[in-house]
């Protein structure tokens, strides 16, 4: 009798852990799946996010910075000016997004390689235009020559490093 109470007693805490191991695991998941839900929308695009209010500005090509940029394809040019503020223009070929979210790469030429870029950072996503519509326009990027891999870029926080060729 003692036994059979002892066999009871074991069975009757082996459920209550295996509940115990059903509820924590329950938790373990809806955590995970909040997290999830979270990171999923603060990486919402950049065309989601982008700003209705903010208009890049305009340039001539008779402006003493328009004259005074690179060209985007000088990579070497550009290679001397990093860590110093600068300019170069040239058109946009396309606007491509990191699969995570996280960044946005401007690009000068259909192979990137042989171009310079400019980069805009999620967390300043929602300062700029839709950066997507600048696809196909001549523009002039301003900022501090970075330098990624061996290649110059510029980084982009403010919409006023963008501006419009007319």
């Amino acid at each position: 009798m003692k036994l059979e109470r002892m066999a009871a007693a074991a069975a009757s805490l082996i459920v209550v852990v295996m509940i115990s191991c059903v509820v924590a695991s329950t938790r373990v998941a809806a955590r995970v799946v909040l997290i999830s839900t979270q990171e999923s929308q603060s990486q919402q695009s950049q065309q989601e996010v982008a700003s209705k209010t903010v208009k890049f500005g305009t340039l001539e090509k008779t402006d003493a910075i328009y004259k005074g940029a690179l060209d985007a394809h000088d990579l070497e040019g550009a290679s001397k000016l990093v860590g110093k503020d600068g300019a170069f223009r040239g058109t946009m070929s396309k606007a491509f997004a990191q699969r995570d979210g996280s960044l946005i790469i401007l690009d000068f030429d259909p192979n990137f390689r042989t171009a310079l870029t400019a980069v805009l950072h999620s967390a300043d996503y929602a300062k700029f235009p839709d950066v997507s519509d600048l696809e196909g326009k001549e523009i002039v990027v301003t900022g501090k020559f970075t330098d990624f891999h061996g290649k110059a870029q510029i980084v982009l926080s403010d919409p006023a490093q963008i501006k419009l060729v007319k």
